[in-house]
């Protein structure tokens, strides 16, 4: 397990013992660790400091009990599939995936879109059968015009090396430094995200103070409420719930009021689902000092890749992990549980709480593919190819055949976790905004 002893020198015994530091370390666990004690050390990121990320990457299948599956993701939804010259990493973690099957598979009979009873036929074993005659680029580029959440399973991380970039707007102070004065209230965080990554940088911004809302569709609230529910609360504990029919004709401006109100913005949608809704976060920033934007994707802001989908599993086989996991264990296999959102969702909180101690008017972006490209490449430069690569293989065959997650200490939900859109009216009544 990474160690970091300048932090846990000084922590009370209970938190030093959170994580085994005997037991295999997960994959880049001991960069994230380097990554939250600058986190902690900022002004007023203290809690931050209790956190370990070996605790924060192996957080879901704590929750869950899953275990480390030979080719396949701890949830089932991702596998590396071969193709006629290559091998992919194919995401399917949704029914709507499923039934777009036929169409990147050019499954269709005489132009005819297949029934529903014909979208059920499609199973793992079929899908690589189908696979393995094709070419691996013509299904890639098929599957982002798609939709789909699909990897190369060969890539390299030198192709997202690029953790984040941030623009400057108005009047701000710049991205770095401490502009803000101790006395200044904590942040009003709006939490436009779903899933992981981005629910964990709002989490985090939580623990440092920030007053957190997260914004949900009426209709389709976020996934994870219908996933593990203990995990759900963890992510989503002391969040205030709101809920908006943005198919209604008022539901757009009843986010863009409640946007105009936020210090913090942090949304995870590709940029035009958001500029349907009439919001620009370019110019949501340039529109007053102070403002911040995170902003989180796949592949990052701006064409083509702006529009390719991703999720933790496949984009950090995007980022070159799968191809260092298979130089560990000797076949492509994914390192950890989702890697790349909960690397992505540490940065993304210590990205935000450095802009607006910075005086904010930035906004901020950040994909999953390249922070984790970047914390791979960050640990291949500390420690050497060989050296990380049986790193990771140790690890991986511990959990392979262990427990399913071995000496780490799970946290515990210490605050109430709101109901889809149970704080829609209080929230609007109070920060002035009609209904």
């Amino acid at each position: 397990m990474s160690r970091r002893p300048a932090a846990l020198a000084n922590r009370p015994a209970a938190d030093r013992d959170a994580v085994d530091l005997d037991a295999p370390a997960p994959p880049l666990a001991a960069g994230l660790d380097g990554v939250l004690n600058e986190f902690a050390s900022l002004p007023g990121a203290e809690p931050i400091a209790a956190l370990h990320g070996a605790q924060l990457l192996l957080e879901r299948m704590h929750c869950t009990g899953a275990r480390v599956r030979d080719g396949c993701s701890t949830s089932g939804a991702c596998r590396f599939l071969s193709t006629a010259n290559g091998t992919l990493a194919v995401n399917l973690p949704r029914p709507s995936d499923w039934e777009l099957l036929p169409a990147w598979l050019e499954a269709r009979s005489e132009g005819v879109p297949p029934s529903k009873e014909q979208y059920s036929e499609w199973t793992w074993p079929r899908i690589a059968a189908t696979l393995r005659s094709r070419a691996g680029d013509v299904l890639l580029d098929r599957a982002r015009l798609l939709g789909l959440a699909v990897a190369a399973a060969d890539a390299s991380s030198a192709s997202y090396r690029a953790v984040r970039t941030a623009h400057q707007h108005g009047d701000g102070a710049a991205l770095s430094g401490h502009g803000r004065p101790p006395s200044q209230p904590p942040p009003r965080v709006v939490d436009l995200s779903a899933l992981w990554a981005g629910p964990l940088s709002a989490h985090l911004l939580w623990l440092c103070g920030a007053e957190v809302i997260k914004v949900e569709s009426q209709d389709r609230p976020d996934g994870a409420r219908f996933g593990n529910a203990a995990f759900h609360a963890l992510l989503n504990q002391g969040k205030r719930c709101v809920a908006i029919d943005f198919a209604s004709k008022r539901g757009p401006l009843l986010l863009r009021r409640l946007i105009e109100r936020a210090d913090i913005v942090i949304e995870s949608s590709r940029p035009r689902a958001l500029r349907q809704l009439g919001i620009d976060a370019e110019a949501w920033v340039r529109g007053q000092a102070g403002r911040t934007w995170i902003s989180i994707t796949g592949y990052g802001r701006g064409e083509p890749a702006e529009n390719w989908t991703a999720f933790g599993d496949d984009a950090g086989a995007a980022a070159g992990l799968a191809g260092l996991m298979r130089e560990a264990t000797g076949s492509f296999q994914f390192a950890g549980d989702a890697i790349a959102d909960p690397l992505t969702g540490v940065e993304a909180a210590r990205a935000g709480w450095e802009s607006w101690l910075a005086g904010g008017s930035g906004l901020i972006s950040l994909s999953l593919a390249g922070v984790a490209a970047h914390r791979l490449g960050a640990e291949l430069d500390r420690v050497g190819r060989a050296r990380l690569a049986d790193s990771f293989g140790r690890w991986w065959y511990a959990m392979r055949g262990g427990a399913p997650v071995t000496g780490i200490a799970g946290r515990a939900v210490r605050a109430p976790v709101a109901g889809h859109g149970e704080d829609t009216a209080a929230v609007f009544s109070e920060l002035g905004i009609s209904c």
